[in-house]
């Protein structure tokens, strides 16, 4: 039987091939991979781990179909984070004025929802357990983007 190897890619389009080539390298991190020729104006590819981001400039700017919660179609993507780097992901996007929805720490797994320029939701999910973190940071805690703090749910 033929075997998925894992996801090689996902391309998503956006309003400014520019801020979010800018967005998706200086405040998330990625780099335009070399593995895939870049066509300036048109679309990238970022590295993301063995897989791909595909950024590319949209043709039809009235026309939107963005990640989203409701409705048939894409809900979201997800970045894979060691739980260590976590939290202090959470204030990288804070400081970089990214909108985020939550973040919730689970005992087996975290995730962290945000948007990027063009309202795509994005996930940030870590795995503590297997990123070996203590039991006590296995706390079941939901972070308030107001105030800043997890608290126990």
């Amino acid at each position: 039987m033929i075997q998925i190897q894992g996801i090689d890619h996902v391309a998503i389009n956006v309003r400014d091939i520019d801020k979010a080539v800018e967005f998706y390298t200086k405040v998330i991190g990625l780099k335009i991979t070399e593995r895939e020729p870049s066509k300036p104006g048109v679309e990238y590819f970022l590295d993301c781990g063995p897989s791909l981001i595909g950024i590319i400039q949209a043709k039809d700017l009235n026309q939107a179909h963005p990640f989203t919660n409701e409705g048939l179609g894409a809900n979201h993507f997800s970045f894979r984070l060691h739980a260590k780097d976590f939290d202090s992901f959470i204030a990288h996007l804070e400081k970089n004025n990214v909108k985020i929805e939550y973040a919730k720490k689970r005992n087996k797994s975290w995730s962290l929802y945000f948007y990027d320029l063009d309202g795509n939701k994005i996930e940030a999910t870590a795995w503590p357990r297997e990123d070996k973190m203590p039991e006590d940071a296995l706390k079941k805690v939901i972070y308030d983007t107001k105030t800043k703090k997890w608290n126990t749910y």
